[in-house]
């Protein structure tokens, strides 16, 4: 391998609040560890990412990580130093080439910087960002300055820092004595690339409101569309008072066969919302196999397909919805129809689209054997690169 990344989450944040693990709070729709892993699982140079984290989080981690599929956890150790040194004892039998060490708290990494390390990893082995210091600085001992600092001379380490691997596994390996609290000072010859002030590292409750605020206002969104169908057969054996059409009874003297309420159109509503979000279809979720769906309200189903939305992140924009039948008239319910959807789904009925037409007689719709729904639904998703 040419690149692996090392997140470490192992920490406890006791400067943040000795109550609350730092890393798994929530900046807007995801939590802190969330950007940051997903910075590094994005980038196309990076062939592997390993998260480090404190055995006794295990379960929050996954919880909230859920989304993630395949990640690499390895515990840490009692220091960074100890976590480091598993993580890099984990990816031996990789052979990296090149290793990239970010902590997990700095959420708001760009694909630039770590592109930047990475190219320049190619002529060094040991690369890291480095900020200007922009205030004055002064060195402080017992509430009184004993010194004017020269800034000029000094700059702010960030992270992802940059080693070739080998050689930062050799010196982690010989290292017995020595306290280790930036990698980078095992090196001698250090190359350092212009960091990024908002590569901030959120070291206290100030920091976190700062993020938040600006990583909401630069999050970037997608939308994405979802194609829903459904057909159901009439019941020729049994008369009807009425079939049920997005979720509203619609007179009719044949019922529809199926094995919950039959409603053609919230199903197909589903099965796009389900597509928007790669959960599946309606069928490997509530099979027909199971009695326990067995006449079942079809809200029911809707329900479930929002709260994946929800799960998600995102937001339903609109829903565009086509009925295909000879009878029963779809027009005198069609407002019925589209304000009732648009209340289920939460959202305006200016977002709802309801239309209705025939098949000209032909197929099996033409021949009045069932009805036909299709919808294609779009929603807003938020794209972490």
């Amino acid at each position: 391998m040419e690149t692996i990344a090392i997140i470490l989450a192992g920490g406890s944040g006791k400067r943040f609040d000795k109550n609350i693990i730092k890393q798994y709070q929530y900046i807007n729709d995801q939590t802190i560890i969330f950007h940051s892993l997903m910075a590094f699982i994005n980038n196309i140079k990076i062939e592997k990412v390993v998260l480090v984290i404190n055995k006794d989080h295990i379960a929050i981690a996954k919880k909230c990580l859920s989304e993630i599929n395949n990640i690499n956890y390895i515990y840490g150790g009692t220091t960074r130093q100890k976590s480091v040194y598993n993580a890099l004892k984990s990816i031996k039998q990789d052979n990296p080439k090149n290793v990239l060490i970010h902590d997990s708290v700095r959420p708001n990494i760009s694909n630039k910087i770590i592109n930047k390390v990475i190219n320049k990893m190619k002529i060094y082995d040991a690369v890291i960002p480095i900020i200007e210091i922009n205030d004055a600085l002064k060195k402080i001992k017992n509430s009184k300055i004993i010194d004017h600092v020269d800034r000029n001379n000094f700059g702010l380490a960030q992270t992802p820092q940059g080693f070739n691997y080998k050689k930062l596994y050799e010196k982690y390996k010989n290292n017995t004595i020595n306290t280790i609290h930036d990698d980078s000072s095992l090196f001698k010859n250090i190359h350092y690339i212009k960091g990024d002030i908002n590569n901030i590292k959120i070291t206290n409750k100030g920091d976190l409101k700062f993020l938040e605020y600006k990583m909401k206002k630069e999050t970037k969104y997608i939308q994405i569309s979802g194609i829903g169908i459904d057909i159901h057969k009439f019941d020729f054996l049994k008369s009807a008072e009425f079939i049920v059409l997005g979720g509203i009874k619609v007179k009719y003297n044949k019922g529809l066969l199926g094995h919950s309420d039959a409603d053609v159109i919230i199903h197909a509503l589903v099965d796009s919302i389900l597509g928007t979000v790669s959960e599946g279809d309606i069928g490997s979720i509530f099979s027909d196999k199971d009695p326990k769906w067995k006449n079942a309200n079809s809200k029911i189903f809707l329900k479930h397909a929002i709260s994946l939305l929800k799960k998600h992140k995102c937001k339903l924009l609109h829903t565009d919805i086509n009925i295909i039948c000879e009878e029963p008239k779809i027009s005198p319910y069609r407002d019925k129809i589209r304000n009732n959807i648009a209340k289920l789904l939460l959202i305006s009925d200016k977002c709802v689209s309801i239309k209705a037409t025939t098949s000209e007689t032909l197929g099996f719709t033409g021949r009045k054997e069932g009805i036909m729904a299709q919808c294609i639904t779009t929603i807003s998703k938020p794209y972490y690169e």
